[in-house]
């Protein structure tokens, strides 16, 4: 690593703590589902609505508070939307009904869709043009890392206290990353005094909308079996779910590391190549019905390919809207949640026709993203990018 990277990534690190509590309050819900059900007295479908209700309100915010707090400088409003983060975390876990949770959740929500482009800003910023694909790797590898350690250790904390345990664990933790936020990032001037529309207009440009619809359709290919995965292991061996997941978990850290390297060495076309073939791949492993240790070895590729997607994206929407990265990143997270959501939905639908047609069809989603980033890398627009 040279001199040159040893100055900007260390101040980072407060913005990797801020992704990693906005990505363990995302998906620390689903792990306590069933006591959250039983608790509020309602169905378990029911109560999946809060899962669905944080990614709706969060797709449908980003653009739109990523503008209007786009002329405010980002270490603030970063500190901010933890600190409400924080809050709705602390009235999820005092309610004592299940409407006062849900308007609890889209509390979070609206935060947490403020955090992330903000810090992806803020981080692209710090590290300048020679290294603004590690720099947005590093923070967004935070939502892997939530993935890989800061959902399980949620999870368990449901198991021994409760499930309201587990949000004032999130809380705790998005009180922590605020106050280092507040005390060590750095704290650049804010952008540009623009109308909200104005700062909206590039997402109408016909490229911003082929890279979004891009970053949709391969997480939606991501995730189609996700939620399902238990189903991809042979009979008899659900022994092996954990060490399916963790090793998900690894890879999809790996995965967004080492694809801030390679978009800064090889470009983001290249980059996202590679991510859609390791995909496609190891997605017809997992089609083939393998058996439990190769299941894990290709749920490590299926996680780092997985999350090799975003930092080429954001840096692809950094140069096409050069002077509007906050609200670009934060329609991209946009699209990754909706893409989500669109993938869990696909895996439901397919469910009842078994894991290896559900394998394929996400083989197939894989293929149809490499098809679209060859076609987006035939009329690649360059242009210097101004944060």
């Amino acid at each position: 690593m040279s001199i040159i990277v040893l100055r900007w990534w260390p101040r980072l690190l407060p913005l990797l703590a801020a992704t990693i509590s906005v990505g363990t309050d995302a998906w620390v819900v689903a792990g306590f589902l069933p006591r959250l059900a039983d608790d509020m007295g309602v169905s378990i479908a029911t109560a999946g609505l809060s899962v669905t209700v944080f990614a709706v309100a969060y797709a449908l915010a980003a653009p739109v508070l990523a503008a209007l707090t786009s002329t405010i400088r980002p270490r603030l409003v970063i500190t901010v939307a933890l600190a409400v983060l924080s809050v709705a975390n602390i009235a999820c876990a005092v309610s004592t009904g299940f409407t006062l949770f849900l308007g609890g959740r889209v509390l979070a929500a609206l935060a947490a869709s403020i955090v992330t482009p903000a810090a992806g800003v803020l981080a692209a910023r710090v590290a300048g043009e020679q290294h603004r694909g590690r720099a947005l790797a590093l923070v967004i590898a935070g939502l892997t890392i939530a993935t890989a350690v800061g959902v399980p250790v949620g999870s368990a904390l449901a198991s021994v206290a409760s499930w309201r345990a587990a949000l004032l664990g999130v809380a705790v933790l998005g009180i922590t990353a605020g106050l280092l936020i507040h005390r060590t990032a750095p704290n650049p001037p804010a952008g540009a005094r623009q109308r909200v529309a104005e700062r909206l207009a590039p997402l109408m440009q016909p490229r911003i909308v082929a890279i979004l619809g891009l970053t949709t359709l391969g997480m939606a290919a991501a995730y189609v079996p996700y939620a399902y995965v238990a189903r991809l292991l042979p009979t008899g061996n659900s022994g092996w779910l954990v060490g399916v997941l963790t090793a998900y978990g690894i890879g999809a850290v790996a995965g967004s590391l080492a694809s801030g390297n390679l978009t800064d060495k090889l470009g983001s076309n290249r980059t996202l190549a590679i991510a859609y073939v390791l995909m496609a791949l190891s997605f017809a492993a997992l089609a083939a019905r393998p058996s439990a240790i190769a299941v894990v070895a290709a749920a490590a590729v299926w996680g780092a390919a997985s999350w090799m997607q975003t930092p080429p994206q954001q840096h692809r929407l950094l140069a096409a809207a050069p002077t509007n990265g906050p609200v670009t990143i934060g329609t991209n997270a946009s699209a990754l949640y909706a893409g989500i959501a669109a993938g869990n939905a696909l895996g439901a639908t397919l469910l009842t026709a078994g894991s290896t047609y559900m394998c394929l069809v996400a083989a197939a989603g894989a293929v149809a993203a490499l098809m679209w980033n060859l076609v987006l890398s035939l009329r690649p627009r360059r242009a210097e990018v101004v944060l």
